[in-house]
């Protein structure tokens, strides 16, 4: 072979050729040096070719510079699934494999050292040794059908598996045992987590079952710890890897099955760089190896649950918890009629009376009991009674989020600080009120309310070390915390015996977006955090305070109803046109001039109106403002595309990608997000 195609990790779309020197001998999936803009640089070997495109003179390529590894770094399997990812996702193939490979392999620098990882054995020292539970028929019945389908020639393993396993029901014991049956076939499993700060308790029990044989791999770990890491899978040191998105890519020699834990949660959608969804992309490499593919979820997504329905996927539902604990019931708390008629708790901001009453309850039970409120800081912004002025960030638009303690008014999209102020910027006068209630508020009302409880908040401004997040999670499972509140952490992944209420204070925070899957995210949210109420052998309660007691999210999660509220939403998606019925690319334009990015948006509209017109497979709609129209200092503005299959929406968008730059004024940067999670 006289030419490679090199794959570049900077931001271009394409590979590009050179010569490969007489005295080398090139593999897929290796290393080289390469001249690139002035520089040497580090590339990946995709494809080998004599063959000369017509449209590229030999005088014009480049050589390869230098070898960099004596075999392959990237299987013939992750090279297939780079290029997959970089056509289905329009991202440049330079992005895709900077994403999927730790920092160091794409230095030139050697590897002086390979950084120091915490050893399994350290991680378990947390957790004491685990006592292996009996599988419930239900478990049992679940596990023999995932290792039939396991025992099956690989060429016929064709379906992913959808684990819907209420909270509780013991989905981790299933995973633990396929790990295990695997390991003993001489197999190797990835297990993904959403995030793995808050999931401790299934990554300790992994290591504590499999002990040495496990790597954590996470954007937490440095480089040299990753490439660590790295290496350990390469070498085949490793049976199981347990982490977040970029644990997908492990390397692992004898892979088996992919574990996707949670497989609803939005953390698998990476959200800047290079825009992928690891559940989806966990799927694609399952098919392309040919292994197992397992999603696990209590509130599974809109788009699995209709995929399993379709007969796509293999179906296995878990009704019942492992220890035979009940659903806690479910009280809904309409928070117009208690403030009209006076019936917060003791004059709170947050607490309704009947949930003020019910904490003092576990209090004198010695009970625990955990409030959630998907909002840090004091109050959400703040009023000047005079005027009507609200301190906005200038970067972002948007108001600042009043916090107390660290007297300052903090931006949560680009972390602008302001100095708490006494009077009004606008009209100087000293009539400011904190309007709205955070996670910081509550807690000082708690400490009002209860003085001699035991009260710990877990958010972002509390747990900026992992050491503090560990503290209060291991404090809460020793009964040393009566009343833990926080954010979304709260709702992960935690088993607290003790906790018989769970208090959900403002269910209204994600149902109010402009977003279609608000719903959704907010039916998943209260069943996930509902969850944690008695799942042992205390009974549990749950009270959900809102202003929109007759949403469907809230009455069928009242119910702990997952198909009803399905079918509900099912018809309102169909109805609006979005997923699963439609498949939709968000196309964005953002930049420093607002004339020049609302033109460029046009001038893109413009042009996929001429090109779909003719077809009703395509719907367009927009361009328009985003919701949040300036953040970091940038204007946005977005096009929606919806298509009737992901096939069609592709070939457009491939068709049309390199078309579109032309379009765009100076200064106007264009990001295509396939399979978009959020529309803000």
């Amino acid at each position: 072979m006289h030419y490679a195609s090199i794959a570049i990790p900077a931001r271009v779309f394409h590979p590009f050729l050179y010569r490969i020197p007489q005295n080398m001998t090139l593999t897929p999936g290796m290393r080289v040096v390469v001249p690139f803009r002035k520089r040497s640089v580090i590339g990946f070997v995709l494809e080998l070719t004599d063959q000369l495109p017509k449209t590229i003179k030999e005088q014009s390529l480049k050589s390869v510079e230098t070898l960099f590894d004596e075999k392959p770094v990237l299987s013939p399997a992750l090279l297939e699934l780079m290029q997959w990812m970089a056509r289905y996702y329009c991202a440049p193939i330079g992005e895709v494999c900077r994403t999927m490979l730790p920092k160091r392999l794409l230095e030139i620098a050697p590897v002086l050292s390979s950084g120091r990882v915490t050893s399994p054995h350290e991680i378990a020292h947390e957790m004491q040794t685990e006592t292996i539970p009996t599988l419930t028929e239900e478990q049992a019945r679940a596990l023999d059908f995932i290792l039939k389908e396991q025992k099956k020639e690989r060429q016929l393993r064709q379906l992913p598996i959808l684990l819907h396993g209420i909270t509780g029901s013991g989905k981790t014991e299933i995973y633990l045992r396929l790990i295990h049956e695997l390991q003993t076939q001489g197999g190797d499993t990835i297990l993904l987590v959403p995030e793995i700060g808050l999931t401790p308790q299934l990554a300790l029990r992994v290591v504590e079952r499999f002990g040495d044989r496990v790597a954590i791999y996470h954007s937490g770990l440095t480089d040299a710890q990753r490439f660590s890491q790295w290496k350990r899978m390469q070498n085949d040191e490793v049976d199981v890897v347990v982490g977040t998105r970029s644990a997908l890519f492990a390397p692992l020699p004898h892979l088996q099955a992919i574990i996707v834990d949670e497989e609803h949660d939005s953390s698998y959608k990476q959200e800047e760089g290079f825009l992928y969804h690891a559940r989806d992309v966990a799927i694609v490499r399952a098919a392309k190896e040919n292994i197992l593919v397992i999603l696990g979820s209590a509130t599974p997504s809109m788009e699995t649950f209709a995929n399993a329905k379709k007969g796509k996927y293999h179906y296995l539902e878990l009704k019942k918890r492992a220890t035979g604990a009940s659903l806690p019931p479910v009280e809904i708390i309409d928070m117009r009629s208690s403030q009209r008629n006076g019936n917060s708790f003791q004059g709170s901001v947050s607490l309704s009376e009947k949930l003020g009453i019910e904490i003092q309850k576990r209090l004198e039970r010695k009970e625990q009991t955990l409030l959630f409120l998907n909002r840090r800081g004091f109050s959400n912004f703040l009023l000047c009674e005079s005027c009507g002025a609200v301190p906005k960030c200038p970067n972002c638009d948007i108001s600042l989020t009043v916090h107390l303690k660290k007297k300052k008014l903090l931006c949560h999209y680009c972390d602008y600080a302001l100095s708490l102020v006494k009077s009004c910027s606008e009209c100087k006068t000293e009539n400011l009120l904190p309007v709205g209630a955070g996670t910081e508020r509550l807690e000082e009302e708690l400490h009002d309310f209860f003085p001699e409880a035991r009260i710990a908040r877990l958010d972002r401004d509390t747990v900026l070390k992992k050491e503090s997040r560990s503290k209060f999670l291991k404090q809460m499972r020793e009964g040393k915390i009566d009343i833990l509140l926080g954010t979304q952490m709260v709702t992960k992944g935690h088993d607290f015996p003790n906790v018989t209420l769970v208090g959900i204070i403002h269910a209204d925070t994600a149902l109010c977006l402009p977003d279609f899957r608000a719903a959704e995210r907010t039916f998943q949210l209260i069943t996930q955090v509902a969850g944690r109420a008695g799942r042992d052998q205390k009974p549990g309660t749950v009270i959900i305070q809102t202003y929109h007691p007759q949403h469907h999210s809230l009455l069928h999660a009242q119910e702990h109803d997952f198909h009803r509220f399905f079918l509900t939403e099912e018809t309102h998606r169909e109805e609006l046109g979005y997923p699963p019925f439609l498949r939709l690319a968000n196309i964005r334009f953002s930049g420093i001039n607002a004339k020049r990015v609302e033109e460029g948006a046009h001038n893109v509209a413009r042009f996929f109106q001429k090109n779909i017109s003719s077809t009703a497979a395509f719907r367009l709609l927009g361009p328009a403002v985003s919701p949040l129209e300036r953040v970091r200092g940038k204007y946005r503005w977005q096009l929606l595309l919806k298509a009737s299959s992901s096939q069609l929406l592709g070939k457009l968008l491939h068709d049309a990608h390199e078309r579109l730059t032309p379009l765009l004024p100076s200064g106007v940067r264009l990001t295509i997000d396939v399979d978009p999670l959020n529309l803000l």
